[in-house]
């Protein structure tokens, strides 16, 4: 990292594990007053996912290092905003949230700020997904649709997020009481979730997902054989609605042992006359998209540069 002026930290104040942030700022400051750094910090504070991604680019330059300090929000918004600006930046995270897959895909075990800053820089691909013919988002994570859109509208409530800074070390799943399971079955069993054309075959699905890494905590894990540098992608779909919850739970047994999908180096869903305002889940945030007819996945022919524990 011999070309890096600035040292940017951006973060919530609303991360699960805020508290920790004090520490890991300090941590950082002393790197950056070390290799004589300046430094710069950008708070997200509740901003719609766009508006942060507009305010992060903005202020990037060449030769920065860019740490997002928080979860997989962060990281993912971050990441994003890092692509965008085509600028010669080196991106990491440090984990400070509750599911944290992000750090745990590029960072492995590695939380502390030293081990983090002191891994390889490597370039990394994005899946750009592509909405209507234009790049709406870059990612170093996920993007899901239907069904799970359902359950992250409850997980990001006020109610369930205190539970989930009390249940932090486990899956976000675990913060949903049991008396909510069958309130959110019924209210995924009545997602209007359009059908869709998906190379030539009519689907109607209503569990629809891209991955570049695993997702909640690892629970729905990814094929080993898939990379990070890749071209390829993990293509997720599947039916949820119209079973009921004991049906629910057991698929999501068996999600957790196989995830239901397959690697694919490019995606097209052409949704059937839609005008149903369709939502997207990116890294544990939803983002409604209003009445989109047409995704395309595919990785990014243009690299980021990250620090990464990961062997590509």
């Amino acid at each position: 990292m011999d070309n890096v002026k600035r040292l940017i930290i951006v973060y919530s104040p609303h991360v699960t594990r805020i508290k920790k942030y004090k520490a890991v700022r300090k941590k950082l400051l002393d790197v950056a007053q070390m290799n004589n750094w300046t430094i710069q910090e950008i708070i997200l504070d509740n901003l719609p996912y766009f508006k942060a991604l507009k305010l992060i680019a903005n202020k990037l330059i060449d030769n920065d290092l860019v740490v997002a300090a928080g979860g997989d929000g962060v990281a993912q918004v971050t990441f994003n905003a890092v692509y965008l600006t085509k600028k010669d930046i080196i991106f990491t995270t440090i984990p400070l949230g509750n599911g944290n897959d992000i750090s745990r895909a590029i960072n492995g075990r590695f939380k502390s700020v030293t081990a983090v800053l002191q891994q390889k820089v490597r370039d990394f691909y994005p899946l750009n997904l592509v909405i209507d013919g234009r790049i709406g988002f870059s990612l170093i994570s996920y993007a899901t649709f239907g069904a799970t859109t359902t359950l992250v509208d409850y997980l990001n409530s006020e109610s369930s997020r205190k539970v989930r800074r009390l249940l932090k070390n486990v899956t976000p799943a675990a913060a949903v009481p049991v008396t909510k399971l069958s309130e959110i079955s019924n209210e995924i069993n009545q997602l209007n979730f359009p059908d869709f054309i998906r190379d030539g075959i009519l689907l109607t699905d209503d569990s629809v997902g891209f991955f570049v890494i695993s997702a909640a905590h690892n629970v729905l894990r990814l094929p080993k054989k898939i990379l990070l540098a890749r071209s390829e992608f993990f293509f997720h779909h599947s039916t949820t609605k119209d079973k009921n919850l004991a049906k629910k739970i057991i698929m999501a047994g068996i999600w957790a042992l196989k995830f239901p999908g397959e690697m694919s180096e490019l995606e097209e869903i052409n949704f059937i006359s839609n005008k149903t305002d369709i939502k997207v889940n990116i890294s544990g945030d939803n983002i409604n998209l209003g009445p989109i007819q047409k995704i395309v996945a595919i990785r990014s022919n243009r690299s980021v540069k990250i620090l990464t524990s990961s062997n590509f």
